[in-house]
């Protein structure tokens, strides 16, 4: 169990990692917004691809930042099922969550994601359209897509490491929300 759990640890500190350098990309992202704002209402100026890496970058935030918000357990939970629930049963609902809604689900998104990422980078695809003139490579944030739900996977499987561990009384079930929520 040890083990698993130095290997839990890796992937929390992955997550963490990534966290870090994404959250810059909600900054990058006002500056972006407020330039953008600023060059169309001053110089009547506007650029179709700095309006398209402005949703770019916000997608690309919320798909590499729900691993962090499942690591810091942020995410939505049935706590009118979970609150009347002692550790172990927490742990059992996380655990069958997870291993029958999450990770499916990722595995499944990552399935139909990866070859439209392939097909996009292989031909050099970019944003532009009849609609927009956006030159920015669209396998960009085609890619967000796979990799989001990979690391948000791997996250969940940290997770079921830890509910796991709970079960068998190696490690104490992590403090959720309610707290927080009950002001307690």
């Amino acid at each position: 169990m040890h083990i698993l759990l130095r290997f839990a640890r890796a992937i929390d500190g992955l997550t963490t990692a990534i966290a870090r350098f994404v959250r810059w990309g909600l900054l990058a992202n006002a500056i972006l917004i407020t330039a953008n704002a600023l060059s169309r209402k001053l110089f009547s100026v506007a650029s179709a691809s700095a309006f398209d890496l402005q949703w770019q970058f916000f997608a690309a935030v919320v798909l590499l930042m729900a691993a962090y918000t499942l690591q810091r357990d942020e995410h939505v939970r049935i706590d009118i099922v979970s609150s009347h629930l002692g550790e172990r049963g927490r742990a059992w609902l996380d655990l069958l969550g997870i291993c029958f809604v999450l990770l499916p689900v990722c595995a499944a998104l990552v399935f139909v994601s990866w070859p439209h990422f392939l097909d996009s980078f292989q031909s050099g695809e970019s944003r532009a359209t009849r609609e927009s003139t956006s030159t920015i490579p669209a396998w960009i944030i085609k890619g967000f897509i796979p990799a989001g739900f990979v690391l948000l996977g791997m996250q969940g499987v940290a997770e079921a490491i830890r509910c796991i561990a709970c079960l068998n009384g190696a490690l104490p079930r992590r403090p959720n929300r309610q707290g927080l929520i009950q002001g307690g």
